[in-house]
């Protein structure tokens, strides 16, 4: 008799990846048992469709090369399922995960059996014939003990007759399709859930796995770092809340850890562990790492905590885990908590990779964002939309700030409907780390301004844009150790600078850097010099000094002037209002019970206009969220990339180097050689930009022909050619 493989280098038996896939299917059914109250039937279908995704995998041809085979296996995967002993929706709802398990409906129907391509079809029907000695005598005959193992009994579902090859022969695709068309609306959830946890099992038993993770106590991890007795109040408080919370707490506060007891209450617990799925969301990539670093120390095993960016591989890599594997487990609903980025959670709806899947990993979940305030209108309206949607799927949701505006405050307590807790103000100004001093100038003084301030060590020059970086920089570097840190270096010369801050900060006199450090670095400055910007964005550039709070506040200077290029940046209305709440406090702490409504003070002058583009963007949002068809995608995905797909280009200084790094096979160092590029800069000069090579990966990296050096970074000028030193 001949065998049949599922996978090949290794091989894997088809019936031991049907056994693994079935394997983790049981896993999930014990974990979400949630997911019943949208499908009571979704375990048993999911079962069905699970049994049956890879059968087709029998032809002949495919067994002698898939590569060269050139044909989709899960045509002949689906006719298997009118042998099931199922009313007809239900028989077709398994039928439609299986036929999309790998490609969406839209690109499936093209080559589907039907005039030009039923001949195709039949031949490749005439392929299955040549193993059906191993259909009959191995798979058929294994398909009551899986029930048995899954169900408990054997529930004689799957009934093919003697001729079944002529009812996969005479299989009615045509008819498949007509069902879908009328009903894909009334079984929304049905199709989506099918085929979310049948690409779910098919994925984690093709990678070795055979059960999904759960997470081990909350409350157990919190406590071996911050004993019970030490809990502040909203800590407490916020562990007996049940259901979506927005807390408001100053920095410092411990908030992370009001945020994990939060999930601990709200959580779906199981006796071995966690099943619920917890998504802590944060805006940046480099708070997302230090976040995903601090999380691995309460948790132990990466893969219970997991982390989700465009950059992730390289984080992991760089971090010494297994980047291979843990960054292909944790785009699956395998990890049960995952520090993300919200463009991350927004795939899904955008039908962006396999969405289903991530849509069922998101029904039921708790979601915590820090730092929702950072984001632009049109994200925004996006995370609104999403929180509405999510919230008909028992989504829970909390939202932790330090400094958010009202107008936003609102926006979220329409749709969430939260529960909210605030520091008492006496409490809060125990935290309070800071005294305003606005100095009347620009940073075309700052060389006089260092001499006049009072700093005991390095001192924080922030600036809103790279080119005014770059221009202080080069103005202060002969007179003190300065050091330039701005977003346009490769990732590889960024990461070495700030080890070098975080290692000899104070072998520095002045480090002049643009807004990634509010965001990075976790090193507290003697003191700062910033140009004008929002209040808090200006909050959080405040907290590079004087971070553990310790003693008398420290002071913080503002300049009234800011560069030419800072209206492309923020809006200056919020900027100026900024200025004039800040002018009243000059020479004052900046109490932090004062910090929600000045913040609130703030965006006034914007305040209605903001709120009107967030919504505008949420409508939209609503819109094509509601339009998308289960299964299918590919317009709306386009739309996400054009969005939100940033740009990165190796400078022309480095395209050797990255060349060889590919042809070794080491392309996942390429990433230490790509500098972000903003769109703007790509369009003004895309006279600068080629691809390294027509063919092979090298096609899909940028090189941008301008000069670059590891002190100065990414510059608007053409490249002179030789080597960065």
């Amino acid at each position: 008799m001949r065998v049949c493989y599922a996978k090949f280098l290794p091989h894997d038996f088809l019936e031991c990846h049907t056994n693994d896939a079935i394997n983790v299917l049981k896993s999930m059914r014990r974990a979400f048992k949630w997911l019943e109250e949208f499908f009571p039937r979704i375990w048993e279908l999911s079962f069905y469709s699970v049994l049956l995704h890879d059968l087709g995998k029998c032809a002949s041809g495919f067994q002698r090369d898939p590569r060269k085979w050139g044909y989709r296996h899960e045509i002949l995967s689906t006719p298997f399922t009118s042998f099931l002993s199922l009313p007809d929706d239900e028989r077709n709802l398994v039928a439609l995960a299986i036929l999309t398990h790998h490609r969406t409906l839209d690109e499936i129907e093209e080559v589907l059996p039907g005039g030009e391509h039923r001949g195709e079809f039949e031949e490749k029907v005439g392929e299955l014939l040549q193993n059906r000695d191993y259909i009959e005598g191995i798979f058929f005959e294994r398909v009551p003990y899986w029930e048995l193992y899954f169900f408990g009994r054997r529930k004689g579902i799957f009934n093919p007759p003697a001729d079944w090859i002529e009812g996969i022969r005479d299989y009615d695709f045509d008819s498949l399709l007509g069902w879908y068309e009328r009903n894909a609306g009334k079984y929304w959830n049905e199709l989506l859930f099918l085929r979310g946890i049948l690409n779910a099992s098919d994925h984690l038993a093709s990678a070795g796995e055979l059960a999904v993770r759960l997470l081990s106590d909350i409350r157990t991890a919190v406590e071996s770092h911050l004993p019970p007795e030490h809990w502040r109040p909203l800590q407490k408080e916020a562990s007996e809340t049940e259901g979506n919370l927005i807390l408001r707490a100053p920095t410092g506060y411990g908030k992370t850890e009001a945020s994990l007891l939060w999930a601990n209450r709200n959580a779906f617990q199981t006796r071995k562990g966690i099943a619920s799925r917890i998504f802590y969301v944060l805006p940046y990539k480099a708070s997302i790492n230090a976040m995903h670093s601090r999380l691995l120390t309460l948790f132990r095993e990466p893969e219970l905590v997991g982390v989700l960016h465009s950059s992730a591989a390289f984080y992991l890599y760089s971090s010494k885990l297994e980047y291979k594997r843990l960054s292909s487990l944790y785009r699956k609903i395998y990890t049960p908590l995952k520090v993300t980025t919200p463009f991350q959670l927004m795939k899904p709806f955008f039908g962006v990779g396999f969405p289903e899947m991530g849509l069922t990993e998101l029904t039921g979940s708790l979601l915590i964002f820090d730092e929702i305030h950072a984001y632009e209108p049109n994200v925004l309206g996006i995370i609104l939309a999403m929180l509405e949607l999510l919230r008909e799927r028992k989504t829970k949701t909390l939202v932790m700030t330090a400094t958010l505006p009202k107008f936003l405050e609102e926006l979220l307590r329409d749709i969430l409907k939260p529960r909210l807790l605030s520091v008492e103000p006496e409490e809060a100004n125990r935290f309070t780390r800071h005294r305003v001093n606005v100095i009347d100038g620009s940073m075309d003084e700052v060389g006089e301004l260092l001499t006049e301030v009072r700093a005991e060590g390095p001192v924080l020059i922030a600036c809103n844009t790279v080119s005014r970086a770059i221009d202080v920089y080069s103005h202060l570097r002969d007179d003190y150790n300065t050091m330039l840190l701005h977003s346009r270096f490769t990732y590889g010369d960024r990461e070495e600078k700030e080890r070098k801050l975080l290692v000899n900060l104070n072998d520095y006199d002045v480090v002049v850097a643009t807004q990634v450090v509010e965001v990075s670095l976790d090193i507290s400055f003697s003191t700062i010099i910033t140009e004008p910007a929002p209040l808090d964005a200006l909050i959080q550039r405040f907290g590079r000094v004087n971070r553990r709070g310790f003693g008398e506040p420290r002071d913080v200077y503002i300049l009234t002037k800011g560069g030419d290029g800072d209206k492309k940046v923020y809006p200056m209305e919020v900027v100026r209002e900024s200025l004039k709440l800040l002018a009243e406090l000059n020479g004052k702490p900046l109490l932090e019970s004062m910090v929600p409504e000045l913040v609130t003070s703030a965006y006034e002058p914007l305040a209605n206009k903001l709120r009107t583009d967030v919504m505008t963007y949420r409508e939209q949002a609503l819109e094509l969220f509601r339009s998308r068809k289960p299964l299918r995608g590919r317009e709306s995905e386009q739309r996400f990339y054009e969005m939100f797909h940033g740009l990165e280009a190796v400078p022309s200084v480095y395209q050797d180097r990255v060349l060889e790094l590919i042809i070794h096979g080491r392309s996942i160092e390429v990433h230490r050689y790509l500098v972000p590029v903003p769109w703007w800069l790509f369009m003004s000069e895309s006279y600068a930009f080629h691809r390294l090579s027509d063919r092979g990966p090298g096609k899909y990296v940028l090189v941008a022909e301008l000069e670059y050096s590891p002190e100065l970074g990414l510059l608007r000028e053409p490249s002179s050619g030789g080597e960065a030193l």
